[in-house]
Parts: structure tokens; C-alpha cells; sequence
């Protein structure tokens, strides 16, 4: 049984920097019944993969309604499950209220100029909407970094059929360093408190990458396309913020997971709340859960936050992530996987200072 448990957790979770889109299809028209019907009659000598339709639908949406006479028509003329599945969420997209778009870049304030002094960079930052701050702020998160290390501490842990409770695997202490030049890197320095030699990549079980900066990145990028909307105001850990819910479709989305054992990735769209400050339009929390992921693949669940507090490297302080939830499952089976994760003593890469004796949170 517990070789079954680590099997099903062994996956890895990316969420790329930069989201992707599919070329010519912005401003296409929602894809039609007919067409869909006519695709999946190609004529002789031409080959249309039901997962092209199946992203095209995802990106454009559908112009027609759907209901049980249509799908039975539709599976009639030869459409799987997946592509069901496709249309079934495009119905559900075209039936949800509208979410707020980004202004376009004709109708925004002209954003700070880099030989502008900070003063005038900030009026005319302050100037935009929130959610354009905040977007700026992403977008120069990777940039104002300067070469550091800090301890990352993972407790990953398992949820099965036979227990209702997650059960702790292991507690890894890994160094994260990063460098402008290289990016971000990990090394595992204790495996259940005593040293290892297993480099990152060999480890078992469910590792993750992304919920350090690139998963802001992500989201606000323009490819992404997401769509924002309003929720409410809150303060959340001392701070007033606005709590704005967005979606990502899966043709905008570079949100991959990758299956270790079969070493299968797919590429899925997701949803989720952000927490924005108000002062300083940064980001201090972002929950995210995977759609669509595609049918048939081992993870049909996958799901995360990241919070972010401000610390300081050498002399200056910088907005990090200081904490991370990754949850993955198997729902059919009811095999989970969860890790939990802090990030800690944050420092400037050129100190001599080793990161091995900070306690293990309990």
C-alpha cells in the first residue's frame, strides 16, 4: 500500500513565468455546433485531432446552447469525453457574469519612465487602476531582486482512502539561492533532519516550483489575458487590502503539471483570489487551483497559495514569499499529496553565513 501512495504522489508541479497563447485566435468568433460538427467529419485525406478542437473551443468559447439533446448529438457524431467536457466548461464560461478586464494600453495613464526620479515614478504609478499597479509591481518583482539564499522547510505529507487525516512522508530543508544570471535553484541540504546527497531532481514524492515569483509573473503577463473581478475589501494580516478573483483560460495559460512517473505534462488553465494591498498595490496572498486538466491524466486536481511578507536582504527590504501550500490528487482514487512550505533567513548570496542550523518548523 504505501508503495501505491508514493507512486500517486510522485508528480511535479511548474507554473511557467510567462503564459502562453495560441497564435490567430484573439479575435475569432465562439466556435459554432456546425463547426464542431463538420471538424469531426474531416474529409478524406485531412486529420483534425479532437484536442485541437478541444483547446480552440477553450480559447474561443461556443456561440450555442448546451443541453442534453445537443451533447447526445454531439457524441453522436463521434465527439469523446474530453472534448464533451470542453464544451460543458465553455457553456459554463458564457453562462458566468462577465469578469473586469486590465483597461487596454490606450486607456491607461503612460506608466512610469525608467529616467523618471522615484517621486514622478510613483505619481504616475498611483495614478492607474489597482490592479495595473499591482501588475507593474509583478513585472518588476524579478527585477529588483538582488543574488540571495534562503532555507526552504517542506513537510510533504499523504492523504489516502484508508485515512481521513493527511500523514506526514518526510521534512526536507532545502537552500534556495538566486541569482540574476541563472534564476533560482535548489539544493537539499537535511532529508528528515540528517544530511542527503539526493539532489532536488532525485527526490520522490511531490516537489514544486513556481510559487517563488514566477507564479505572480504568470498571472499578470498580458498572454495570460486573465480576467479579474472584484470581490471585496478585507484586511488581511494588519493590511487593507482587495481581494479580486481571476480566471485563466487554458489556451492563454503556461500552467503545466508533469506526472514523473509516466513523465506526461499538460498544460491546464486555473482560477483563483489574489490579495492586493491597498497602500502599495502588492500582492500578500495568491490562492490557485488547475481547470481542465486534460481527461485521462494521472493529476486531476492540483491547487496552491502563496503568501508574501516584506524582509529585509542586506540593507534593503524586499516583498518574498514567506509560506506556500501545494495540494495534488488522484480525486478517482483518493490519493492526495500536500506540501506544506516556509522560506526562511533570507540573505545576500556573497555573505559566508551557512543556512543549515535554523530549527525545523514543527
Amino acid at each position: 500500500m504505501n508503495k501505491k501512495i508514493v507512486c500517486a504522489a510522485i508528480v511535479l508541479f511548474v507554473l511557467c513565468a510567462v503564459g502562453k497563447i495560441v497564435p490567430g485566435q484573439e479575435n475569432k468568433a465562439p466556435v459554432t455546433k456546425e463547426e464542431i460538427i463538420r471538424l469531426l467529419k474531416p474529409a478524406p485525406g485531412s486529420r483534425f485531432e479532437q484536442g485541437d478542437l478541444a483547446a480552440e473551443i477553450s480559447q474561443r468559447g461556443i456561440s450555442f446552447t448546451v443541453d442534453e439533446a445537443t451533447l447526445a448529438e454531439l457524441r453522436k457524431a463521434g465527439a469523446r469525453s474530453f472534448l464533451i467536457e470542453a464544451i460543458q466548461h465553455a457553456a459554463e464560461d458564457a453562462a458566468r457574469p462577465k469578469l473586469k478586464q486590465p483597461l487596454p494600453p490606450e486607456a491607461q495613464p503612460p506608466p512610469p519612465k525608467e529616467d523618471d526620479s522615484p517621486a514622478a515614478r510613483a505619481a504616475a504609478l498611483a495614478k492607474l487602476p489597482l490592479l495595473e499597479q499591482a501588475r507593474y509591481h509583478a513585472a518588476e518583482f524579478m527585477e529588483e531582486l538582488p543574488n540571495f539564499i534562503a532555507t526552504q522547510f517542506v513537510t510533504r505529507s499523504v492523504r489516502t482512502p484508508e485515512h481521513k487525516d493527511w500523514k506526514v512522508e518526510d521534512k526536507l530543508e532545502l537552500e534556495l539561492s538566486y541569482r540574476i544570471k541563472t534564476g533560482e535553484q535548489f539544493k537539499v541540504i537535511n532529508l528528515n533532519g540528517k544530511p542527503t546527497l539526493l539532489a532536488y531532481e532525485q527526490l520522490g514524492g511531490a516537489t514544486s516550483t513556481g510559487e517563488f515569483g514566477s507564479i505572480l509573473s504568470a498571472l499578470f503577463v498580458t498572454e495570460s489575458n486573465a480576467e479579474f473581478k472584484e470581490i471585496r475589501r478585507e484586511a488581511f494580516r494588519g493590511h487593507q487590502t482587495v481581494v479580486f478573483d481571476f480566471r485563466v483560460k487554458k489556451g492563454n495559460s503556461g500552467y503545466t503539471i508533469t506526472d514523473k512517473t509516466s513523465k506526461r505534462t499538460v498544460t491546464a488553465g486555473y482560477s483563483g483570489s489574489v490579495w492586493i494591498e491597498l497602500e502599495t498595490a502588492r500582492v500578500l496572498r495568491i490562492e490557485q487551483s488547475a481547470e481542465n486538466i486534460q481527461s485521462g491524466f494521472p493529476i486531476t486536481m492540483a491547487e496552491s497559495a502563496v503568501e508574501y511578507d516584506w524582509v529585509t536582504i542586506g540593507k534593503e527590504r524586499y516583498l518574498m514569499p514567506v509560506s506556500a501550500e501545494i495540494i495534488l490528487g488522484q480525486e478517482r482514487e483518493r490519493f492526495y499529496s500536500r506540501n506544506v512550505i516556509e522560506l526562511r533567513g533570507y540573505h545576500l548570496f556573497e555573505t559566508d553565513v551557512k543556512i543549515t542550523g535554523e530549527k525545523d518548523p514543527q
